[in-house]
């Protein structure tokens, strides 16, 4: 009887059901990762796996089952990342996420897993909406310059939150920045 091994190519040629079906690949955890600025550590707290498993899947030496590689999938969904390979066989990071900054009472009440939605207040400035803990929270305005100011929160946008950086300012109180993974999307190449 002959055994045949599948090998990336013959895995890329399957027409996944969802994303969540695509095989993931050492490099994409790498990339994604780094995206995403978080050490082995950090992502696996977040997955809830060891880190010598990243370690040994990240160079190679190891395959990790297919519950630890879902484990890693969902973490990376839940920052914002989704993975895809186009017809052509190239691989791509999709950076789902997008960021917000809270300003003053209430800003510190968000915390990762939150449910937001933007959307203009009664003096056409953006408020977030914390759908989980139910208050609504002033939004400091989008900047006017820079790299990031396209991943900026617009009106209308939904999403989970998956970082909240929070710190003492002495006009606003406190102010947080949030990253969430919203419903609009943009590539990045990872190949």
């Amino acid at each position: 009887m002959m055994v045949h091994k599948k090998t990336p190519g013959d895995i890329m040629r399957k027409s996944p059901q969802s994303f969540s079906d695509l095989p993931l690949f050492s490099r994409d955890c790498r990339a994604a990762r780094s995206l995403r600025g978080w050490s082995q550590d950090d992502l696996a707290q977040r997955a809830q796996i060891g880190r010598a498993t990243i370690m040994r899947f990240e160079s190679e030496s190891g395959v990790p089952t297919e519950r630890v590689l879902r484990k890693l999938r969902k973490a990376f969904e839940e920052a914002g990342i989704i993975f895809e390979t186009t017809k052509n066989g190239r691989r791509s990071l999709i950076d789902n996420a997008s960021w917000l900054v809270l300003l003053g009472k209430n800003a510190d009440q968000t915390v990762a897993g939150d449910e937001i939605s933007v959307m203009e207040g009664a003096d056409s400035a953006l408020v977030c909406v914390n759908q989980t803990r139910s208050v609504i929270i002033a939004m400091a305005a989008k900047p006017g310059h820079g790299q990031h100011v396209p991943s900026y929160a617009k009106n209308g946008d939904k999403g989970v939150v998956f970082d909240v950086q929070s710190r003492a300012d002495p006009d606003y109180g406190v102010i947080a920045e949030i990253s969430y993974s919203p419903t609009t999307q943009k590539k990045g190449d990872i190949s």
